[in-house]
């Protein structure tokens, strides 16, 4: 059963315990102590009075016998009720994905349970397991108790990253953020690694990264010339569009391109179908659309038949085979609007924002995005190089330069306040969006980005600079 334990190194739990700025007698707690890293830095730091809790049977063993003064619990510290604050707390939390959280359940964690439970109610449904163990952590502190952890950085930049760190902060300042490259623990497994320090003080303050490397067995700290601009605004995705994802057949084959000459509407299939940034002149494939009434068509009917014998055969696509089982019209689809501003969630060059001015239905490799808002700023707040350099830090990378960009991703977008902007300013950037969408020029898109520099403090400079080297790294060797 995978627990997610990553052991931290001993020079590691050495510097995460000097970082406690607490009295002689303070009273300490690690809520999952594994390997026993902490307790061990504890002990060589001459502190008594610490409280751990463990869950798996062999490090619970092996640690009471090394520290046996310490008040050691084998028990999941998610389920453990105490009423018992503490001055400092210290821990590694596990590292599982929401999706693999309830196979602990033979050990009664699970995720139905933990979202009854009032304590975790402002985390997002996708909390990792380490964001359940850090917030009931931060509830057990005393005022002004201390908490040092390490744990993934890219919470930062996940779907879940707002809510949670709402919940982190809520109560705590940051006074340390440490962000910690190399060999950090004992079998490498994370590559993006952050130690924070809180104190449970209610004023909210966070402290400046900073940025030290574990290098031949020494801690060094060093400046940080590659970081990513934080490019993070007031206004939300969603106070600007909704978005879904574009029609899915279920079977391409039987309904994209079909081999009968009629019963067929239109569909954008592919990005390398759009030339510009509108769809307006776009080739198009051909999309088999039917009801009940046309089935009695002998050629449709035909056609029907021979997908429905090779359906049934394979089992595949399930989908359909279910339908098929179930009686059901197998072969018609559930269409919808598609007018609206589309996107390609597979990115290799130029990363672009579409109008789909000519309202074709479009495949789901596209998602659509249904401006809120004036359609021309809508366009304007997607089709420039802040939202492109988002997207750049959220995507996922694959091989030969490939970025994927999920819903999540664009959802968590976030945009300046165009109520601050002047109506000069607005007016012109409506204008470039629209000249955007007729003539296709990626020079409007600086012109774009240019007008919403002058609402925030990274320059048209800076942002440009730093797109076109995370592009760069990205295609380089490609």
């Amino acid at each position: 059963m995978d627990l997610g334990q990553v052991f931290t190194k001993e020079i590691v739990a050495d510097y995460m315990v000097s970082l406690f700025s607490l009295k002689e007698d303070a009273v300490f707690l690690d809520p999952c102590f594994g390997g026993g890293a902490f307790l061990s830095a504890l002990d060589r730091m001459g502190k008594t009075k610490v409280t751990g809790y463990e869950i798996d049977d062999l490090l619970f063993s092996s640690a009471t016998e090394r520290c046996p003064q310490y008040a050691l619990k084998k028990n999941d510290f998610l389920q453990a009720y105490s009423h018992k604050k503490y001055d400092g707390i210290i821990m590694n939390p596990p590292y599982i994905r929401h999706e693999k959280i309830n196979d602990l359940a033979s050990l009664g964690v699970e995720k139905e349970i933990l979202a009854k439970d009032a304590l975790y109610k402002e985390l997002p449904s996708t909390a990792n397991l380490y964001m359940y163990f850090i917030i009931k952590a931060i509830s057990l502190l005393k005022k002004n108790g201390e908490m040092v952890v390490i744990f993934p950085g890219s919470w930062l930049q996940a779907k879940n990253g707002n809510r949670f760190e709402a919940a982190l902060y809520k109560n705590c300042s940051v006074e340390r953020q440490i962000h910690i490259s190399g060999d950090v623990f004992e079998e490498s497994a994370l590559v993006d690694v952050l130690i924070l320090k809180l104190k449970k003080d209610g004023k909210n303050r966070q402290a400046s990264p900073e940025y030290i490397k574990l290098l031949n067995g020494n801690l060094e700290a060093y400046e940080d010339e590659t970081s990513e601009l934080r490019v993070k605004f007031q206004t939300p995705f969603f106070s600007i569009s909704r978005v879904r994802r574009g029609l899915t057949t279920g079977c391409n084959g039987m309904f994209i391109n079909p081999s009968l000459d009629s019963n067929t509407m239109p569909i954008i299939s592919s990005p390398k179908q759009i030339r510009g940034y509108s769809t307006h002149g776009a080739d198009t494939d051909d999309l088999l659309v039917l009801d009940s009434e046309m089935q009695h068509n002998a050629m449709v009917k035909s056609y029907l038949d021979d997908w429905e014998h090779r359906i049934v055969a394979t089992g595949k696509p399930e989908t359909l085979a279910k339908k098929i089982k179930e009686n059901k019209a197998w072969y018609s689809l559930n269409l919808f609007d598609c007018q609206g501003i589309i996107f390609s969630y597979f990115v290799r060059n130029d990363m672009k924002f579409v109008y789909n001015d000519s309202a074709n239905v479009v495949r789901d490799n596209f998602y659509i995005l249904y401006p809120t808002i004036n359609k021309w700023v809508c366009f304007a707040l997607l089709n420039n190089l802040y939202t492109y350099y988002q997207l750049e830090c959220a995507g996922k990378k694959y091989g030969a330069g490939l970025l994927k960009i999920q819903r999540y991703d664009i959802e968590e977008l976030t945009f300046p306040d165009t109520s601050a902007f002047s109506s000069t300013d607005l007016s012109r950037m409506s204008r470039l969006a629209e000249n955007l969408a007729k003539t296709g020029s990626r020079e409007l898109i600086d012109d774009i980005t240019t007008i919403i520099s002058k609402y925030t403090n990274i320059s048209y400079e800076s942002i440009s600079y730093e797109y076109k080297e995370i592009v760069k790294s990205r295609l380089e060797n490609v």
